[in-house]
């Protein structure tokens, strides 16, 4: 199955926040071995927001919707291409006339 790519730009001021996995054995007398958690075992999340027209906010909360958070896409984001998905819920308030603002969180994706 070929991955599809998010072909929007989302707003200045996207956050990114990166997690690291770790184990970490401690010992009595203080010292701690600290090892990685895995071969990818930090982890890129994105929380982003979109403020565009109706018609382009749906057409992006289709394809999110398309994906159900499981199914892998490309985002192009600091310009880095890396594979995401979907995590948690995505928001659509309604800023004023024909103007929304589409938020969610992408949660990076390693293929095997």
């Amino acid at each position: 199955m070929a991955l599809k790519t998010f072909t929007w730009c989302v707003d200045a001021g996207a956050v990114r926040n990166t997690e690291l996995k770790t184990n970490t054995v401690s010992f009595g007398d203080g010292y701690e071995q600290v090892s990685s958690f895995g071969i990818n075992n930090a982890r890129m999340t994105w929380q982003v927001t979109k403020t565009a027209y109706k018609a382009e906010i749906d057409a992006i909360y289709n394809f999110l919707i398309e994906h159900k958070g499981v199914t892998p896409f490309y985002v192009d984001i600091a310009g880095e291409t890396k594979t995401y998905r979907t995590e948690g819920s995505i928001g659509t308030p309604h800023q004023s006339g024909d103007v929304w603002q589409l938020s969610f969180n992408l949660k990076q994706a390693f293929l095997p």
